[in-house]
C-alpha cells in the first residue's frame, strides 16, 4: 500500500476472507486512529492484482480493475440508510485526492486509472450476507433484512434514477445491527427512454460481473431497447425475486416450495416474469404481511426517531426502558441494542447536554431522563466491559449538570456500576466532583441519596477529594433530617482510615461528640458504634481525657439500646486504659510527664439533669462550677477534691458545651470545696446536716439563698457603695452587704483592712441587703436581678470543635 495510506485517519488491520469472496477486494478490519478507536471495515483493492485478475474465468479478457474503479467512484457519492456507509476513500496513486467523511466532495477525488497503487474504502463495520445467513437469523430478522434491501433499491430507482444492475448475494453486506445494505456498484447505470441507458459500461461488463441466474431473459438476449423502455426497476426486480426464492430463504431442511413464506410466493413469481412491464415496483412489496412484525416496528421507530417530535421520542425511550427492565425484550436482539439503540442514545445525550438552551427546556430534560434507563441497562448487560468506561466517562460529567433531580437520582443509583468500569481519575473528575453539589440540594431525599452513593466512591477518591468529602460530612451533621445526620456519622467512621492525620485530629472527636448529643436516638447509637470503630485512631491520652468522658453521660440515656451500647464502649475503653497503665508500669514511666492521671476540672464533666449525683457529706455545687474560670482557678490552689454532694430538689439546668467554639481542656484543676469563700474572710454560717447539699431547702427562709426567687442575681449590685449598718429587719432578702472600694471587683473588700463593713456577714442570723439611697437619703427598692447565667463556652467538654 505504501506510505500514502497513512493520510487516512484509520488503521488497516487483519484481513478477513479471501479477495475473491468480495469481488476482488480484500476485506480488513480496522480502527480510527483517534482516542475513540472506532471500529471500521476497510476494503482494499490492489491495482496491480486487479489489472491481472479476470472478473469471471469465462471472460479472461475482462479484468477486475475497471469494475473496481467504477464501484470506487460511485460508492462515495451515494448516501442512504440502507447503502453501506463510507467513511473515507483513498487512491494511493493520488493521495492528495483522498476524501473523508465531512471533508472535500467526493467528486473532487477522481480515481486514477493507473495500474499501480491501491484503492482503499473505509466503511462502517459489516460482514458479507452469506456469513450473516449462517448465523441462523430469525424470520423477523430475515423479513427486516429484506425490507432494507427493498428500501435501498427503491431509493436508487426513484430518487437517483439508477439501476443497481448487480443484485446478488455478493453485493449485499450486513451491519452489526442487522441491517442489510447495498454494495458492489460495479455495474450501476441510469435507465431511461431515449438513450438514457443502460450505459456502454453496463453492456460490456454485466455478463462477466453478474451470475447468470440473476440475469433476466432480456439481459441474456441483450435486448437493451426493452430494458430502456421497461422502467429503471425491471432488472433489479427480477434479480431480487431470484435472490429471495433461491438464496434468502435457502433452507436445506425444506423443499423449494416451503422456502418462501406463503404471502410472498405470488409476489416472487411476478418479480421473475419474463414480461418486463409486468414486473412490479419494489416499494409496494413492503405491504406484504410478512414484514409486519414487532421487530420491524421497533426498527422503523429507531430509523425515524431523529425526525420525530420530542414527546414521541420520550415515549419510545420509556417503552424501551420498561421492556428491558422487565425482561420483555424478545423483539430487541443484542446486536440491535448494542449497535443501533446505544449509538442513538449517546448521540442524543451529547447533543442535548452540550446545548444550554435545550437543557433549559423541560421537554428535553424529560427526554434525557427517559434515555438513561436503556443507556445503563445496555451498557451493563450487553456492552464489552472494556468499552463501558470509554463511552460513559465523557458523558457522565455532562449528565450531572442537567438541572433535573430525576436525572441526578438515576446517576446516583448507578455509581456502583460506574466504579466497576471507570478508572480512578474518571471517578474523581467525572463522577465525584459534579455529584458533590447534591450535598447542598434542597431536597432531603437527594441529599441522602448523594451521601449513600458517595460511600462506594471512597476507595477510589484521591486525597483532595477525600478532604473535600470530609468537610461536606461535617456540614451534614447539622442537617434537618435525622436519617442524614445518622448516616453522616456512620460515613465518617468509614472514611476515617483514609483521612490524613490532621483531618483525623480536627474532625473525628468533634464529629462523634456532636452526634452523641443529638436528639435522635439512632444517631447517638451510631456515634457510640462509630467511636468504638475508630478507637484505634485515638491515643490513650485522648481516650482517657476526651473520648471516655463524652461517652459516660450516655450510660444513663433514656433509650435502653443507647445505654447498653454506652456501657459496652466504656468497658472496652477501660480495659484498654488498664492495659496501657500496666504497660507504663512495666516500662517504669508511670510517673513520666504527661502520663500522670490528674482529676478533670469541674468544667470538663458533662452535666445532665437526668443523671443524679451520688449523695455525700459535702462537695462543690454544679451551679458554682459555672463561675468564671478565674474564680475557679483562684480557689483551686488551696482547695482539695471532695466527694460530690447530693443535688437539691431542683436540679440545675443541663449545661451543654458549645458546638462551634473550641474549649480548652483543664485537667490539672481540682474541684473546689463547698466553702470556697472561706479564704476570703467571709464568716460562714453554721454547718448544715450531713444530708444537706449546702444550698438549703426552698422552704427555709433563714438560709439566705432561698430558691423562691432564683431569677434574681445575688451578686448584681455588689461593689457600688460603702455599706453602713442598718437594722436587719429593714434589709431585703438575697443581698450581700459589702464594700467595693476597687470598683470592678465584687470581692475587693472581703477580708481586707480598712473595709467599711460594720457587721460581720451572717453574724445576726438575718438576711443582709445592699441599700440604695437617693441624694436626699431616701431608700429605693433594689432593681430585680437576673439569674447568674452561664455561657456554654465557659464549660469545657474535653473536645476540640472543628
Amino acid at each position: 500500500m505504501g506510505n500514502s495510506s497513512s493520510s487516512l485517519p484509520y488503521s488497516i488491520d487483519n484481513q478477513v476472507g479471501a479477495p475473491h469472496d468480495h469481488n476482488g477486494w480484500a476485506l480488513h478490519s480496522g480502527k480510527s486512529t483517534d482516542s475513540n478507536a472506532t471500529e471500521v471495515t476497510v476494503f482494499v483493492g490492489k491495482k496491480p492484482i486487479l489489472a491481472k485478475t479476470p472478473v469471471n474465468p469465462r471472460f479472461p479478457s475482462n479484468m477486475q480493475l475497471v469494475p473496481a474503479l467504477h464501484h470506487y467512484n460511485h460508492c462515495r457519492k451515494l448516501r442512504h440508510p440502507f447503502i453501506l456507509k463510507v467513511f473515507a476513500t483513498l487512491d494511493t496513486d493520488n493521495p492528495a485526492a483522498a476524501s473523508t467523511e465531512g471533508g472535500a466532495p467526493a467528486a473532487a477525488a477522481a480515481p486514477s486509472s493507473a495500474t499501480t497503487g491501491d484503492l482503499i474504502i473505509v466503511t462502517e463495520p459489516c460482514i458479507p450476507l452469506s456469513q450473516w445467513l449462517l448465523q441462523k437469523p430469525t424470520s423477523e430478522q430475515l423479513a427486516w433484512g429484506l425490507e432494507c434491501v427493498v428500501k435501498g433499491l427503491h431509493f436508487l430507482h426513484s430518487s437517483a434514477n439508477l439501476a443497481h444492475g448487480n443484485v446478488s448475494p455478493s453485493s449485499l453486506y450486513v451491519t452489526r445491527s442487522g441491517d442489510v445494505k447495498l454494495w458492489n456498484f460495479s455495474l450501476i447505470t441510469p435507465v431511461a427512454p431515449n438513450g438514457g441507458g443502460p450505459t456502454l459500461h453496463f453492456q460490456q461488463w454485466e455478463q462477466a460481473c453478474t451470475p447468470d441466474t440473476y440475469r433476466g431473459p432480456e439481459r441474456q438476449s441483450q435486448a437493451w431497447n426493452q430494458i430502456e423502455n421497461a422502467g429503471v426497476h425491471a432488472m433489479d426486480s427480477y434479480s431480487l425475486g431470484v435472490l429471495i426464492a433461491d438464496y434468502w430463504y435457502n433452507d436445506t431442511t425444506t423443499n423449494a416450495i416451503q422456502r418462501v413464506p406463503a404471502p410472498l410466493q405470488k409476489a416472487v413469481q411476478r418479480m421473475q416474469t419474463p414480461n418486463l412491464k409486468m414486473r412490479p415496483r419494489l416499494q409496494p412489496l413492503l405491504k406484504c404481511p410478512v414484514f409486519d412484525t414487532p421487530y420491524q416496528k421497533l426498527q422503523l421507530q429507531l430509523e425515524e426517531i431523529t425526525i420525530q417530535p420530542v414527546e414521541q421520542k420520550i415515549h419510545l425511550w420509556q417503552q424501551l426502558g420498561q421492556q428491558l427492565q422487565s425482561g420483555q425484550n424478545d423483539n430487541m436482539s443484542k446486536d440491535v441494542a448494542l449497535y443501533k439503540i446505544l449509538p442513538l442514545i449517546i448521540h442524543s445525550l451529547q447533543t442535548i447536554t452540550g446545548n444550554e438552551s435545550m437543557l433549559a427546556q423541560d421537554m428535553y430534560r424529560r427526554e434525557v431522563l427517559a434515555m438513561l434507563v436503556p443507556l445503563f441497562y445496555i451498557e451493563e448487560h450487553y456492552q464489552d466491559p472494556a468499552r463501558v468506561g470509554k463511552e460513559l466517562a465523557p458523558l457522565v460529567s455532562k449528565l450531572f449538570l442537567v438541572p433535573d433531580r430525576g436525572v441526578r437520582s438515576i446517576l446516583l443509583n448507578q455509581v456502583v456500576f460506574m466504579t466497576k468500569h471507570l478508572d480512578k481519575n474518571a471517578l474523581n473528575a467525572a463522577v465525584f466532583e459534579p455529584m458533590c453539589s447534591g450535598f447542598n440540594d434542597s431536597s432531603a431525599a437527594l441529599r441522602e441519596l448523594t451521601l449513600k452513593a458517595t460511600l462506594s466512591l471512597v476507595p477510589y477518591l484521591h486525597s483532595p477529594s477525600m478532604e473535600k468529602l470530609s468537610r461536606y460530612l461535617v456540614r451534614l451533621q447539622g442537617d434537618s433530617e435525622t436519617s442524614i445526620r445518622t448516616n453522616a456519622v456512620i460515613f465518617i467512621a468509614k472514611i476515617a482510615p483514609h483521612l490524613s492525620e490532621v483531618s483525623k485530629q480536627k474532625m473525628l472527636l468533634p464529629a462523634y461528640s456532636r452526634a452523641m448529643k443529638d436528639t435522635f436516638a439512632p444517631c447517638r447509637l451510631s456515634a457510640l458504634q462509630s467511636t468504638l470503630q475508630s478507637k484505634s485512631l485515638f491515643s490513650m491520652q485522648d481516650v482517657a481525657t476526651t473520648v471516655a468522658p463524652s461517652v459516660m453521660p450516655l450510660t444513663l440515656d433514656p433509650v435502653p439500646d443507647v445505654r447498653k451500647e454506652a456501657f459496652r464502649v466504656v468497658q472496652i475503653m477501660l480495659n484498654d486504659l488498664e492495659q496501657e497503665s500496666q504497660r507504663l508500669e512495666k516500662l517504669g514511666t508511670h510517673n513520666a510527664p504527661g502520663t500522670t492521671a490528674q482529676p478533670l476540672s469541674s468544667g470538663s464533666a458533662t452535666n445532665s439533669s437526668s443523671i443524679p449525683t451520688a449523695p455525700a457529706s459535702g462537695g462543690s455545687s454544679s451551679y458554682l462550677s459555672g463561675l468564671s474560670s478565674w474564680v475557679v482557678s483562684s480557689a483551686a490552689g488551696t482547695a482539695q477534691p471532695t466527694p460530690v454532694s447530693t443535688p437539691s430538689t431542683k436540679p440545675s439546668k443541663p449545661i451543654v458545651p458549645s458546638s462551634t467554639t473550641p474549649v480548652p481542656v483543664r485537667t490539672t484543676v481540682s474541684k473546689p470545696p463547698i466553702n470556697r469563700f472561706a479564704s476570703l474572710g467571709v464568716s460562714t454560717p453554721a454547718p448544715a446536716p450531713a444530708a444537706d447539699d449546702g444550698w438549703g431547702d426552698e422552704d427555709d427562709d433563714d438560709d439566705g439563698w432561698g430558691d423562691d426567687d432564683v431569677d434574681e442575681d445575688p451578686f448584681a449590685k455588689i461593689g457600688t457603695k460603702t455599706v453602713t449598718a442598718v437594722p436587719a429587719t429593714a434589709l431585703p432578702k438575697h443581698n450581700l452587704g459589702a464594700t467595693n472600694s476597687g470598683g470592678g471587683d465584687p470581692f475587693a473588700a472581703f477580708g481586707r483592712n480598712g473595709a467599711a463593713v460594720t457587721k460581720p456577714l451572717g453574724s445576726s442570723g438575718k438576711k443582709l441587703v445592699l441599700p440604695k439611697t437617693t441624694p436626699v437619703g431616701k431608700k429605693i427598692a433594689a432593681p430585680p436581678a437576673t439569674k447568674l447565667a452561664m455561657d456554654d463556652d465557659e464549660v469545657a467538654d474535653g473536645w476540640d470543635d472543628f
